[in-house]
């Protein structure tokens, strides 16, 4: 595939310093950074804790630490408090 991108001269400016510090041509330079986006966006997808995480969802509410244990407990007092005795 044949590409032709035009450049501002600041990314004009990025691409002419990673070409003198790495010494590679710019097609190497394209590839290499399309290579290393697509591993990142690969990575993403492939580890849903990380998305929960950077999506703020994981740590956002609150509750009881032995909720997992005494669920049963917790939720029976939670409706006699709101409900009464029926």
């Amino acid at each position: 595939m044949r590409i032709n991108a035009r450049l501002d001269e600041e990314y004009a400016d990025k691409l002419a310093f990673i070409q003198q510090q790495t010494n590679q041509a710019v097609t190497d330079v394209i590839k290499s950074a399309i290579e290393l986006y697509y591993q990142q966006l690969q990575q993403e997808q492939k580890n849903p804790f990380s998305m929960l995480t950077q999506t703020g969802f994981i740590g956002c509410g609150e509750a009881h630490p032995d909720i997992s244990v005494n669920y049963k407990s917790i939720l029976r007092d939670g409706l006699k408090a709101k409900y009464g005795y029926r």
